[in-house]
């Protein structure tokens, strides 16, 4: 009797401290959400407020890791047919194109895309040319930073290459080529001087 006694006051109910007996995660997490709130507004924090407070916590959350990828990764949020085109790039080529002409027109027509994607392959000519990377139509921009890295370190030439530079230019062409990131003037004059500043005499 006085078992049951003691099972029937809350004090002695245990099992409400534990995750189980019917209670789901989220009711879980709410009761204790709910217990921090009171320990720290008292009765001024209205418990029906709970779940819009985990919503408003849960899309931040969610707002601030799909930035992170799309900062980060862009690449995920390609459409298919950007993906497409993607894999089209392998058909570029930096032999037999005029670079000084081609990105000439595209500065005439303000299609910043082109010219930035110009100046790149223009440079990984001039590398190629100097035997700092081994050009190959189906490399990916992420191995030639790695390839010039290597060889740079290695190489003791009258032309030495600037990895770090290189790297810098490489993310800009990434972001304009495949994130979405918008080709500007400002930008375009900034990727020219990165690729002057790649190779350079010591």
């Amino acid at each position: 009797m006085q078992i049951a006694r003691w099972q029937a006051q809350n004090d002695f109910d245990y099992n409400r401290e534990l995750v189980g007996g019917g209670m789901t995660f989220t009711q879980w997490l709410t009761m204790q959400l709910n217990e921090l709130l009171d320990s720290l507004f008292g009765q001024a924090w209205d418990s029906k407020y709970t779940w819009w407070l985990l919503s408003a916590i849960g899309v931040v959350v969610v707002g601030v890791v799909g930035w992170y990828l799309w900062r980060y990764h862009p690449g995920l949020f390609m459409w298919q047919e950007q993906k497409q085109e993607a894999c089209e790039d392998t058909e570029d080529t930096i032999y037999g194109i005029d670079f000084d002409a081609v990105i000439s027109k595209a500065l005439g027509r303000e299609d910043y895309r082109e010219a930035v994607r110009m100046v790149y392959l223009r440079t990984l000519k001039v590398l190629s040319d100097g035997g700092q990377i081994d050009w190959q139509p189906y490399k990916t921009p992420s191995q030639y930073v790695r390839e010039l890295s290597t060889s740079s370190q290695l190489s003791s030439g009258a032309a030495t290459a600037n990895p770090a530079v290189f790297r810098r230019l490489t993310t800009h062409f990434l972001r304009v080529r495949y994130g979405n990131f918008p080709a500007t003037r400002e930008l375009y004059d900034e990727v020219e001087n990165l690729g002057k500043e790649v190779v350079h005499e010591p």
